[in-house]
């Protein structure tokens, strides 16, 4: 679905366990939350937490979610946990150019887009152009426009109540979404809000990246990005390879995240080394809580970290009450996604190779200085018992398809829902430890070592040859049309690339690698050490 440019992104509702339920009014915070980059401010209910919003968000004209109190819903499916929230979005004055009605002459039009039409993408038996009240009003010398919407997430009946103001460039708008069967407790919370919003005083914003911005700029403007949100900063680190954007107040543990981080990227750079130029520097955001973690990544529960090539951040929070240590593990595993993301340029492999990786890489345990590679993860992530049991009852499917699966088959082949990581894991784990040495001669040929090299070496090729083509071809249109590439026709990724491009890379960067062994004769190697080694 193709999204606004710049849009609101609304209430997620998480379910749970079923808590009592709070039902009183909300009053409102002591303190205002300020923009003062597009100067405004407003007070928001009482215990509205400031999330801040995903970076693809943020292009879109998200300013900040906020989560308020849990609230327990009872609808005929069940009763579930959820929360009433705000979001505030900014869409910006732009101008749309078109001819007039001769066609001899370009007209210009300012416009700013509507909310109506993203509320009514978002949720289900919404209307925009039926609103159950739409009035003018005037807040604080602002013209204001106050709309309600029926809607439904889920099983979830929902009032949407929005609240826009019209600036001097844009319009801003404030929506707060709660329950259908709260509401009548919570619109005046709503209204009292809405009418405190007035304009402050500008002040300039973090200044614009270049490409080869310094590690000390790149500091800069992720502070004074994370700190747009109340609570917020961003840390350097040491080798100055991240940047930690956190609002979190357990320094001990942003700490211990940071070595690790640092330990893991020495053993990717061991096995993945990286040429001389590579400076990019990883931002990983750290949440505070759990809520603000689900808040800030739209995830439910069962999430324990992610790193979306979209977003290109890794986003962790401490599972402490769960186990410390998966936070660990999963940190690990997703770090070497983002490390891998920009050292091959975007580079899509096969899942066995990507997802075995991370899992080999989540392994890892930390023993003072040093970093070493085990075959265990914390319970919950461990794949040792299940790929053995796999072996066991005969129900991994046969090397030659695993490795060759997409995404989608891979991810389904079964017979759990974790099976597909275990085989991954198990392959990986086998080619790692063989190339050092660490897995008996019984269960090993030296054409194993190869393997790896071979394939990621096939695959980097292969789609860097297919961005500089669709780079070569976009110069040539722009040459045609006397004009320069812009910026952002000068960024090439993997998902420019059209029909059969991406398979063609992949069945070179297999024939490079499995194609040059016995894929047989490994499998049954493989089930040796499975049964034997592991």
């Amino acid at each position: 679905m193709k999204m606004p440019r710049t849009f609101l992104a609304l209430l997620v509702v998480t379910f749970a366990a079923i808590l009592p339920a709070v039902a009183e009014a909300q009053k409102l915070g002591r303190h205002a939350y300020e923009d003062t980059e597009y100067g405004y401010s407003f007070k928001h209910p009482d215990d509205f937490n400031p999330v801040p919003p995903q970076p693809q968000e943020q292009a879109r004209g998200v300013v900040v979610k906020m989560s308020g109190k849990e609230l327990i819903v009872r609808t005929d499916q069940g009763a579930y946990r959820t929360n009433a929230e705000a979001t505030v979005l900014r869409f910006a004055e732009r101008t749309v150019r078109g001819k007039s009605g001769k066609g001899d002459s370009v007209s210009e039009t300012k416009v700013r887009d509507d909310v109506g039409e993203y509320l009514e993408r978002t949720y289900k038996a919404l209307d925009k152009d039926k609103p159950l009240e739409d009035e003018e009003k005037k807040i604080n010398k602002l013209e204001a426009r106050h709309r309600t919407w029926r809607a439904q997430l889920g099983s979830i009946p929902l009032l949407v109540d929005v609240w826009s103001f019209q600036l001097s460039d844009a319009d801003v708008h404030v929506i707060y979404v709660v329950p259908e069967e709260f509401e009548k407790k919570w619109l005046k919370g709503f209204e009292k809000s809405a009418k405190t919003f007035r304009e402050i005083e500008r002040e300039a914003g973090a200044k614009a990246l270049g490409k080869n911005a310094s590690y000390e700029e790149l500091l800069a403007f992720h502070t004074a990005d994370a700190e747009k949100t109340p609570g917020w900063t961003a840390l350097d680190t040491p080798s100055k390879k991240f940047i930690i954007k956190t609002n979190s107040d357990n320094k001990k543990f942003v700490k211990e995240v940071i070595e690790r981080l640092e330990k893991s990227r020495e053993i990717y750079e061991e096995d993945f080394p990286p040429p001389k130029d590579f400076d990019h520097v990883s931002v990983v955001r750290i949440c505070g809580s759990e809520e603000e973690f689900h808040t800030y990544g739209n995830t439910g529960g069962g999430v324990a970290g992610w790193f979306n090539p979209r977003t290109i951040e890794l986003v962790l929070y401490d599972a402490v009450n769960i186990n410390r240590n998966m936070t660990y593990a999963v940190m690990s595993h997703e770090a070497f996604h983002q490390y891998c993301h920009f050292l091959f340029e975007q580079s899509e492999a096969h899942r066995w190779f990507d997802e075995g990786h991370g899992d080999y890489y989540g392994g890892v345990e930390f023993k003072g200085s040093k970093a070493v590679i085990t075959d265990k993860m914390p319970a919950g992530l461990n794949r040792l018992d299940v790929i053995k049991e796999m072996v066991r009852e005969g129900s991994y499917k046969p090397i030659a398809e695993h490795i060759n699966y997409d995404h989608g088959e891979w991810q389904s082949q079964g017979p759990t829902n974790v099976s597909c990581y275990a085989q991954s894991w198990s392959i990986i784990y086998m080619l790692r430890q063989g190339t050092l040495g660490k897995v008996p001669s019984k269960c090993w040929k030296d054409e194993y070592a190869e393997i790896l090299p071979n394939y990621v070496k096939t695959l980097h090729a292969g789609f860097r040859a297919a961005y500089d083509e669709i780079l070569a071809k976009r110069q040539e249109e722009a040459e045609e049309e006397g004009r320069e590439l812009t910026d952002e026709e000068l960024e090439v990724n993997r998902m420019d690339l059209r029909g059969n491009k991406k398979e063609e890379i992949w069945k070179a960067a297999m024939d490079a690698s499995w194609g040059q062994v016995d894929i047989d004769e490994f499998q049954e190697n493989w089930l040796r050490f499975v049964e034997d080694e592991l």
